[in-house]
């Protein structure tokens, strides 16, 4: 990766690049066994799983170039980065072991000083992605962006349709649990989607201070005005006690009296009966909201079913829908939970968007995730930072399901998942094709034919033998790949 110089001065810049992800394994197989003769990358210190495919899972080139390796010490204490070519040097004379490959992170096995500089890490928060950075000596020394969970309320829903759909099957008695459920008394209870925004932050926080010093943390705290943004204008203070809906009866009223009793779809005046229905289905995500309700007759309504109105034909009441704030709402919401979970790391001050956004203009950076941490963590002053980042999605740790809600020939229910490891491969495993391309595991099959995808989830191979596949690393509930 190439070093640049971003800020006010924009002075220093840097030449060399390098590639973070290594992709050509047949040259790691040879180098790794010349570095093997000369007695360094003896061992990996996580030796629990043995794997017939891993191949190179335990042996790595360490990265050149602009890259940086980030070291830990003897006693588990991280430390600042070193060069490629120290890491090489302590990795060849035995000094060091392996200790993780993405990020390339070695282990000292000698007694050391513990000096460190203050390494500040900032944090852009977001509703479906969330931008990291961490600023130290006057350059960045990690860069990275997070991709998080949209699928858990549609996950949530499903598993309530099932377990609702049990209910009426002639299956065996089960009580009842309304009153003695745990989660019903737990203070603090939030909400899954919400839960599951604030962990994967709090993890990728924690995987990044176990590798570099973190001594303090900024956060972007998101403030939007949501009334607002639906006006599209600046609103007086009287207009948000007195809304759309002021002095109305319920919305469904509302709704008929603004349409004046006709139905938007055929135009019929006061039918026998006036329904209202949403513009974008609450299956595609539309809100129950006056701006996506309209009325419409029982059988416009009946013949639009679960379709959105442009896909109904009327593209012009579709652009009556304004686009839906959930984004903004999610990403406001929990932002206090994080903060107080990201204290226990470091001691965290708070930035707004509005600062951020100077900041990274006056630094002349692109408009991305990580670029906003950068300014956070810098303060918008001079740094020097490089091209590539280390792209992460999270995911789930699996499926709870198990069996098939639709019964095969004979009546019986299959089982809907295969056992936990086929042919010593699990899902989400991080393995490398024979090309060198590095992807996951997203199926396996009895017969031995896998398929692999990328970290977005675009299919890479459909059917490849898992003896071609190469494992690097076990399945988490976070991938991670590098990105130039």
């Amino acid at each position: 990766m190439s070093y640049q110089a971003f800020g006010r001065d924009r002075q220093r810049t840097s030449g060399r690049s390098s590639n973070p992800e290594p992709c050509n394994l047949r040259r790691q197989t040879s180098d790794t066994a010349r570095n093997a003769a000369r007695g360094g990358l003896a061992h990996n210190i996580d030796e629990e799983d043995h794997h017939p495919h891993e191949g190179t899972l335990k042996r790595h080139v360490v990265p050149s170039g602009g890259s940086l390796v980030y070291v830990i010490s003897k006693t588990g204490r991280p430390l600042m980065p070193c060069k490629p070519a120290r890491a090489r040097h302590l990795l060849n004379s035995g000094e060091a072991v392996v200790k993780s490959v993405q990020p390339f992170t070695i282990q000292l096995a000698i007694e050391s000083t513990e000096n460190i500089q203050p390494v500040v890490l900032g944090i852009d928060l977001g509703a479906s992605h969330v931008g990291f950075a961490a600023v130290g000596n006057g350059k960045t020394v990690y860069q990275g962006e997070l991709s998080l969970r949209t699928d858990i309320h549609k996950r949530i829903e499903s598993r309530a349709t099932m377990r609702r759909n049990r209910r009426s099957r002639k299956c065996r008695y089960r009580a009842p649990r309304f009153n003695n459920r745990g989660s019903a008394h737990r203070l603090g209870l939030r909400q899954p989607s919400l839960k599951s925004r604030s962990d994967s932050t709090v993890k990728v926080a924690k995987r990044i201070a176990s590798f570099l010093p973190i001594s303090s943390i900024i956060v972007e705290k998101g403030q939007f005005d949501t009334q607002a943004m639906q006006a599209g204008h600046k609103l007086p203070n009287w207009k948000y006690q007195q809304g759309e809906l002021y002095q109305e009866e319920n919305i469904k009223m509302y709704v008929r009296v603004r349409d004046k009793y006709t139905c938007q779809y055929c135009g019929e005046k006061r039918p026998p009966r006036l329904e209202v229905d949403h513009i974008v289905p609450k299956s595609h995500g539309g809100a129950t909201a006056p701006h996506n309700l309209v009325a419409a007759c029982h059988d416009c309504n009946r013949r639009k079913g679960n379709v959105t109105a442009e896909e109904f034909g009327y593209p012009d009441i579709q652009a009556q829908a304004r686009k839906s704030l959930r984004e903004a709402a999610h990403t406001q919401q929990g932002q206090n939970v994080t903060i107080a979970e990201l204290s226990k790391l470091a001691p965290v001050s708070v930035t707004f968007g509005y600062i951020t956004k100077v900041d990274r203009e006056q630094m002349k950076l692109p408009k991305t995730h990580y670029f906003d941490a950068v300014a956070i963590a810098s303060h918008g002053d001079s740094v020097i930072t490089f091209v590539g980042f280390e792209k992460m999605r999270a995911v789930s740790r699996g499926q709870r399901q198990l069996y098939r809600t639709s019964p095969s020939k004979g009546g019986k229910f299959q089982a809907c998942r295969l056992p936990y490891e086929v042919f010593g491969f699990r899902m989400n495993d991080k393995v490398a094709l024979p090309d060198g391309t590095i992807g996951f595991v997203s199926r396996r099959r009895k017969t031995g034919s896998f398929g692999v995808n990328d970290i977005d989830g675009n299919e890479i191979r459909g059917g490849i033998t898992y003896k071609k596949l190469v494992l690097i690393e076990r399945a988490k509930t976070l991938l991670v790949v590098g990105i130039l």
